[in-house]
C-alpha cells in the first residue's frame, strides 16, 4: 500500500506521515458524518481544509480519490437537499401569508 504523501515538505505542506492509511479513517468519517447537524458546522471546515491540503497529490492514491470523490457527491447531496428545503420553507410562507396565518 502506497503512502499518498512522500514529500516531507514543500508547497502543499503535505508530511508523509500522512499517508493514505491515515488519511482514509479520516475521510471515511466525513463521508459519514458531515451532513449530521450536531457535526456539520466543524465537519465541512475539515472538508475544506483536506480538500486544500491534498489537492495536489489527488490522482496519487484511487482508494483516496474513491473517498473524495463519494465526500463531493455527499456534499452535493447535501446541497440539494437544503435547496429544495429552502424552497418548500419559502413557498409554504407564501401560503401562510395569503391565508393569514403567521
Amino acid at each position: 500500500e502506497a503512502a499518498v504523501a512522500t514529500q516531507s515538505s514543500g508547497s502543499s505542506g503535505i508530511n508523509a506521515e500522512y499517508g493514505e492509511r491515515t488519511l482514509q479513517p479520516i475521510l471515511a468519517f466525513l463521508v459519514k458524518h458531515v451532513t449530521d447537524p450536531k457535526h456539520c458546522t466543524v465537519l465541512v471546515d475539515v472538508a475544506h481544509i483536506l480538500s486544500d491540503l491534498y489537492a495536489p497529490i489527488l490522482g496519487m492514491s484511487p482508494a483516496i480519490d474513491k473517498l473524495f470523490g463519494r465526500l463531493n457527491q455527499r456534499l452535493k447531496w447535501e446541497i440539494k437537499a437544503q435547496e429544495q428545503y429552502m424552497k418548500l420553507q419559502g413557498a409554504m410562507e407564501c401560503i401562510f401569508t395569503a391565508s393569514g396565518m403567521e
